[in-house]
């Protein structure tokens, strides 16, 4: 039986590095055609009539699709999406008018989570200080507040989709009390995880030893965090974002960094990549990672994975996983 054509507007390197390590993919991707995305958009829409593709995979460096996508293209019924984000990628439109759209779902979550428990446990153990003394300085001891241990602390996490719940799998072994600001989450499912519900951000914020900020960035989260809240966390305490950068007022950020009272983990920022003079950079108290949370080099072909276990249920007419709808679309970053 012939495989149904599907186009990618993945460059090479992606294309290489989502599929090139999943054994046997050529076969798998048979009739796969691949419109580089610096290409004009209609050489993509060329390509997908000229084949009467009905689905298209896309990424990191796609090209975005125009509210015209589906009249332009009236054989596409699918788009499948290896990644997360998607709201810079198809318009709201498309859906309504009804596109299929999936992305990676909670394959990856796992991956950010382990991220997320790096910066705590960086944070905690003082990463940064250490480093800079013992490899710059030459020296011993540390010129911080001593290393603390993530056991038994106090964890409040502003957000609990799928990261957030698999992070909190991983601080079982760490006997950490947990609780969580999400007012859309219902209460089984924080139930289901032993997690405790807080009213309020200033309550999360005060009431914990380390903050995880994973919400979602909206128009209602964006520079949802500022000073006021970042000075309730107590002295010493923890503040780690892998959510998205501009759910925090930066400026307020720096503030708080330079005056050395909390530790910082972070791996996103309001602008990216970071600025050479950040005033983040070189605090003692600040332990930074260049966007890197995400899917690790080594377990980026899960994401792969779970694209063409979605396009063959497609073809079969079985249901999609991680199928983005409206009400998803809305909640997203």
């Amino acid at each position: 039986m012939n495989t149904p054509p599907i186009i990618t507007s993945l460059s090479k390197h992606y294309f290489d590095q989502f599929f090139g390590s999943l054994s046997g993919y050529q076969d798998l991707l048979s009739g796969v055609y691949r419109v580089d995305p610096e290409e004009p958009y209609s050489t993509l829409v060329d390509k997908i009539n000229s084949t009467q593709a009905k689905i298209l995979v896309t990424a990191w460096d796609s090209r975005p699709l125009p509210e015209s996508f589906l009249n332009d293209c009236p054989t596409l019924r699918y788009v499948c999406h290896l990644t997360g984000e998607m709201r810079w990628l198809i318009p709201r439109k498309l859906i309504e008018e009804g596109l299929l759209v999936t992305n990676w779902g909670s394959a990856i979550a796992d991956t950010v989570a382990e991220g997320a428990l790096y910066l705590i446990l960086a944070s905690l153990r003082r990463a940064t200080n250490v480093t800079n003394t013992m490899h710059l300085r030459k020296g011993w001891e540390l010129s911080v507040a001593p290393p603390e241990s993530l056991l038994d602390k106090r964890v409040g996490i502003h957000g609990f989709g799928n990261i957030a719940q698999q992070l909190t799998l991983l601080l079982q072994p760490f006997r950490c009390q947990i609780s969580a600001y999400s007012p859309p989450v219902p209460d089984p499912i924080l139930d289901s995880f032993s997690v405790l519900r807080e009213d309020s951000l200033e309550n999360l914020f005060e009431r914990n030893d380390i903050i995880v900020e994973v919400e979602a960035l909206t128009g209602k989260t964006e520079n949802m965090i500022g000073k006021d809240l970042l000075k309730r966390i107590r002295a010493n305490g923890i503040f780690v974002n892998i959510g998205r950068g501009k759910l925090v007022r930066e400026k307020d950020l720096e503030e708080i960094a330079r005056e050395g009272k909390i530790f910082i983990g972070l791996d996103v920022y309001n602008e990216e990549p970071l600025s050479p003079d950040s005033p983040l950079r070189g605090l003692e108290n600040v332990f930074l990672v260049p966007h890197q949370g995400g899917p690790t080099i080594d377990r980026i072909s899960i994401c792969a994975e779970h694209a063409l276990a979605n396009i063959h249920a497609y073809n079969a007419g079985r249901p999609l996983e991680s199928l983005v709808g409206i009400n998803e679309y809305d909640r997203m970053t």
